[in-house]
């Protein structure tokens, strides 16, 4: 199938415009963020959005196969990003970190949530409202479009 010259342009004008976004700027940028598991497990990560727009990259330092899986995810795999201190992990720890820092990335089936605080409340906020503005972008484009910009989509379901 063949793409017209418009339908390109169309398509890298769409991409063009999210990568000029504050947030999505922010998100390409990296940031480096505290990943808690409970009041005594935690550990400095740095979170970055992949040049694709929709892969969201965390550094670690382990080694399993297991665990190089899920070093990575879609934007699409994230049912809701919660803001402030509302797991039950992070509620543990109000008082002892600034809540207005804090978030919990919310996965679509049996991940565990990602529970984060972040340097700041502007940058918690870049990346809550980042993450929605991609999904929003992905969840508005024909098929045709996801699969011209998301060559690898095609082994996800495409709703």
């Amino acid at each position: 199938m063949w793409c017209s010259a418009t339908d390109k342009d169309e398509t890298s004008h769409k991409q063009e415009g999210v990568q000029d976004d504050e947030d999505v700027k922010l998100m390409l940028q990296g940031s480096s963020m505290v990943k808690v598991r409970a009041p005594r497990w935690q550990k400095r990560r740095t979170l970055k959005l992949l040049e694709d727009g929709v892969t969201i990259w965390c550094q670690s330092h382990k080694t399993s196969s297991r665990a190089k899986e899920q070093q990575s995810f879609s934007v699409m795999d994230v049912e809701c990003v919660r803001e402030g201190c509302q797991s039950e992990t992070l509620q543990q720890m109000v008082g002892s970190v600034p809540e207005n820092s804090c978030m919990t990335v919310v996965f679509k089936g049996p991940r565990k949530s990602l529970d984060l605080v972040c340097q700041s409340q502007q940058e918690a906020q870049h990346w809550s409202r980042g993450i929605r503005k991609l999904q929003e972008r992905v969840e508005n484009m024909t098929q045709k479009e996801k699969l011209d910009q998301y060559p690898d989509l095609r082994s996800f379901e495409i709703v």
